[in-house]
């Protein structure tokens, strides 16, 4: 007969992001993952399986999570030019605030994993090319509702806007103020402006 699951899966995924995001893939171990969840480490092993196997559901549910929250204002049905500015208007206090105090996961594990890794590497460029292609979107609607030029190459736009996304991620990490963060966006965000 089956072992009887004696715990939350998902409430050790987001046990395991918090461990992960502020230790980083190489500095955490299993180990320290049973003492923080109180969840036996076959019990880890039995649903999520190794390490590495634990780590790729932890990178898949923080870009769920993402999705739903930091990025949600693009993520809008519908959402245009007005989105895009809201989004990077939220950034400055949410990026500040207690929660996201070592940065972005996604941001740190490409800087930690480099290209050590190559499918670790591909879901972290998965999430930022996927972030480009709603950002794109979002610019491709503000074109066609006229808030935006028809000239502007709404590809390179998104790529640009995304890189300043991640430049936030990683000024907030290294203890940037709100304000600096503020000052940032409104230098890059003048792109935008008509």
């Amino acid at each position: 007969m089956p072992r009887h699951r004696e715990f939350d899966p998902d409430k050790l995924l987001n046990t395991a992001i918090l461990l992960f995001w502020e230790k980083g893939y190489f500095d955490t171990s299993v180990d320290e993952l049973v003492k923080r969840s109180g969840v036996a480490k076959y019990g880890i092993y039995g649903v999520f399986g190794p390490k590495r196997d634990l780590f790729k559901s932890v990178l898949g549910q923080y870009a769920r999570d993402r999705h739903r929250d930091i990025q949600s204002p693009i993520r809008k049905e519908q959402a245009s030019l007005p989105d895009v500015l809201a989004f990077f208007s939220s950034l400055p206090p949410k990026l500040t605030t207690k929660g996201f105090q070592y940065g972005c996961l996604m941001v740190n594990t490409g800087i930690e994993i480099g290209t050590r890794d190559a499918e670790l590497s591909e879901i972290v460029k998965a999430f930022f090319d996927e972030t480009v292609e709603t950002m794109k979107d979002c610019l491709d609607r503000a074109v066609s509702l006229g808030q935006l030029p028809a000239s502007i190459n709404t590809r390179t736009m998104a790529k640009y806007l995304v890189t300043e996304f991640r430049a936030c991620l990683m000024l907030a990490a290294s203890g940037h103020t709100k304000s600096d963060l503020k000052q940032h966006l409104n230098l890059s965000l003048k792109v935008l402006q008509p």
